[in-house]
């Protein structure tokens, strides 16, 4: 059958994505009638196959041919690979088989579309050619397709649509449509015909082509070999949800519904206040939504203002996996700039290089504190001229003096943090706010609890004292720091004390977090919970900031904090209890792999000192046991929160906090900072009557003249 008898007529002479739907109106109808598909296009991912998935499937029915020229500045997933094979420098196959493992992190239908796209190749049905410049310089970025059926009648295109998923979904695009049996067209589609032959065939002057096998070693496309059929590859992909990948037009028109949630009003009203004002922090409780309200704020963003390059800044290289993971559920391009990933350099700058040619589609770049601030990094995102979004998870990690001082002059800007303010520090606060614009949204704990987006818990705090030689050294600490301030009757600003005064400091707190008898009572409480499953414990130690000042007392923090968690090994070993820990120490691959087995139960216990404490998305754990925790209201409001987070079949959680308390004078400053850890965790507390009846006295004793005491020893 011809195109002409059978949906030549129905064919447009123009398309555009915002009118109509292309995928369903054009590209299946057309691939399901080729016998022959030749495509020109500057950007290309594999993720394609799922939105043509129907045409294709017939297109291969019907023992179709297709022939795809592709720009080496592809996609990230696909793509990457391919540039860097290019570059002999490199050591070709360890680089592209790390790319392509990396790729099959990114999910079910990521991997099987990758699947599809290989044995369309082994089978014959796909040849794939890369253009490259003969010269450094110069970029092939031509987008024009030809559709043949049995009697060689052509429709070919010519615009401005890549072959990715976004391309043909959601951006602004159009392309114009000839006919070679309509009179005047002819010549249009005789000249894209000529065109793609002449590069398909290397007759250009300034670009050639290799061929993929040329491109990229066997073993890496024999990783991606499977002996399932074409057919059965489609079937799998149709099975995980397809339709949700895949929208009508009509509900795509309702960005909600291109979202794999609904947003709640606050996560709204928050997005909206931002999109308003291009800055803002979100101060939104640990585990009730930041991560998504930014999501939908940048989907926001995107469908108003067109694709825009993101930049994501979050505490550790945990977060960059799991940011990374949430965004490539809506994006193709999501960059993961930290030390595991060995070519993110590359990617980077490849990325800015398209975006200055054409930024036709979002990027995602998602880095790590200091990769973001490193002189690598910044050299690339000047070319951008500070014109990207600027997203900072856990802001208040960006609130350190040699931080403040070197951030980008962005337009907009977004802070995530439930505890937004800098410990100890009104000054760090004041100037961190300034440049975020302040909180614009604020959801409580309490009120997340009310509303049923939290778990509820009770919290069951366990007295312990300082030994007596413990108690010598605390006071020892208390009279040396008296000596180095200059009226001790004043109010205390921490930020004006000596490096070594706030050294003394830090080393009387790690006495109270690291008492001995903590331990000792840990070994009861584990009797009694024996057999518990998903059970945290949190271990010392605090970070004072991540400036370099401060390097000497957080490594002796650290120090504090391994020498516990040491002990708490020995003790989890000696009692049979199956545990794994998760600091700092681990690397990624040994993170996320402990995560797996905490979660499916192979070990009932994780053991952390200060990795979990932001951002991590473990709601499986039910029961934390808080050994240590520093006087910083932030690290254990971050810790309860890691605990809350609602999971199916979980109705609620225990909190077990080892508290320092004690009678007489010398335990008034530790009465002091413990109480607010016990008050603060009481007032949302399931059991919080049974609490205040027992600890009111103490926070009348100790809390209510707080201000009055807050700079006193």
């Amino acid at each position: 059958m011809m195109f002409l008898e059978g949906i030549g007529k129905n064919i447009k002479v123009q398309y555009r994505s915002t009118e109509e739907d292309v995928v369903e109106d054009f590209y299946v109808p057309v691939l399901s009638e080729s016998v022959q598909y030749d495509r020109a296009v500057g950007y290309f991912s594999s993720n394609i196959l799922v939105s043509y998935i129907e045409g294709l499937e017939k297109f291969v029915q019907n023992k179709g041919k297709m022939r795809l020229l592709i720009s080496p500045f592809v996609s990230l997933e696909d793509g990457q690979a391919l540039i860097d094979s290019l570059n002999p420098e490199e050591e070709t196959t360890t680089q592209l088989d790390e790319l392509f493992g990396t790729y099959r992190l990114n999910g079910d239908k990521a991997n099987i579309a990758a699947q599809i796209l290989i044995q369309l190749i082994r089978e014959g049905y796909l040849e794939v050619r890369v253009v490259v410049p003969n010269r450094q310089e110069g970029l092939f970025h031509e987008k024009v397709a030809l559709f043949y059926d049995e009697m060689e009648d052509i429709i070919a295109t010519s615009g401005s649509n890549n072959e990715t998923k976004s391309a043909v979904q959601f951006n602004l695009e159009s392309f114009n449509v000839f006919r070679s049996w309509m009179n005047g067209q002819e010549v249009f589609v005789e000249n894209i015909k000529n065109n793609f032959s002449s590069t398909w065939n290397s007759d250009l002057k300034a670009f050639h082509t290799v061929t993929i096998e040329e491109a990229v070693s066997n073993e890496i496309l024999k990783a991606y070999e499977t002996n399932e059929k074409i057919s059965d590859l489609y079937q799998r992909m149709r099975s995980i949800d397809f339709e949700n990948e895949v929208a009508p037009k009509a509900e795509r028109d309702d960005l909600e519904e291109t979202l794999k949630f609904k947003p709640y009003d606050y996560q709204r009203e928050a997005a909206e206040k931002w999109l308003e004002l291009k800055k803002g922090i979100i101060s939104f409780a640990t585990g009730t939504g930041k991560t998504k309200t930014a999501i939908y704020a940048a989907q926001e963003l995107i469908q108003r203002e067109g694709p825009k390059f993101f930049v994501i800044v979050v505490p550790d290289k945990t977060l960059v996996q799991q940011w990374a993971a949430e965004l490539s559920e809506y994006w193709d391009n999501v960059i993961k700039c930290y030390s595991e990933n060995k070519y993110w350099k590359v990617q980077l700058k490849d990325s800015i290089k398209y975006w200055e040619i054409e930024p036709d589609e979002p990027v995602f770049v998602v880095s790590t504190i200091p990769t973001y601030f490193s002189d690598k990094m910044n050299r690339q995102l000047k070319k951008l001229r500070n014109e990207y979004v600027l997203i900072a998870d856990e802001c208040h990690r960006l609130g350190t003096e040699s931080i403040l001082a070197k951030l980008p002059d962005i337009e907009r800007r977004l802070g995530l943090s439930a505890t937004p303010e800098i410990y100890m520090s009104e000054d760090k606060t004041e100037r961190l706010f300034k440049y975020f614009g302040g909180i614009i949204a604020e959801y409580s704990l309490q009120k997340a609890i009310e509303n049923h987006k939290l778990t509820e818990y009770d919290y069951r705090p366990i007295e312990v004292q300082l030994t007596d030689v413990e108690m010598e050294k605390y006071k020892k600490l208390t009279h040396e720091i008296l000596k180095m301030i200059q009226s001790p009757d004043d109010e205390m600003n921490f930020d004006s004390l000596s490096i070594e005064a706030q050294m003394k400091l830090f080393q009387r707190a790690r006495i109270v977090y690291g008492a001995q008898s903590k331990i000792e009572k840990l070994s009861d409480l584990l009797d009694e919970l024996r057999g518990t499953e998903h059970m945290l414990i949190y271990c010392g130690a605090t970070t004072l900031s991540e400036g370099e000042e401060n390097a000497e007392i957080d490594r002796e923090n650290e120090e504090t904090g391994v020498r516990q968690i040491e002990a708490v090994n020995r003790m989890l070993s000696l009692k049979g209890i199956p545990a794994a820990q998760y600091t700092k120490d681990e690397n990624g691959s040994e993170r996320l792999d402990r995560i797996d087995s905490f979660k499916d139960g192979t070990i009932s216990t994780l053991v952390a000192i200060k990795a979990l404490d932001e951002g991590v998305d473990i709601p499986q754990i039910s029961t934390g046991i808080i050994l240590a925790s520093s006087g910083n209201p932030r690290e254990f409001v971050q810790r309860r929160g890691r605990l809350l987070r609602r999971f199916p079949g979980k109705d609620s959680a225990v909190i077990y906090d080892m508290v320092v308390l004690g009678t007489g004078e010398d335990y008034e400053g530790i009465n002091r900072s413990e109480l607010k850890r016990v008050e603060e965790f009481t007032k949302a507390a399931r059991n919080r009557a049974a609490l205040e009846a027992k600890y009111n006295e103490l926070f009348a004793m100790y809390l209510e003249d707080e201000e009055e005491n807050d700079g006193q020893l």
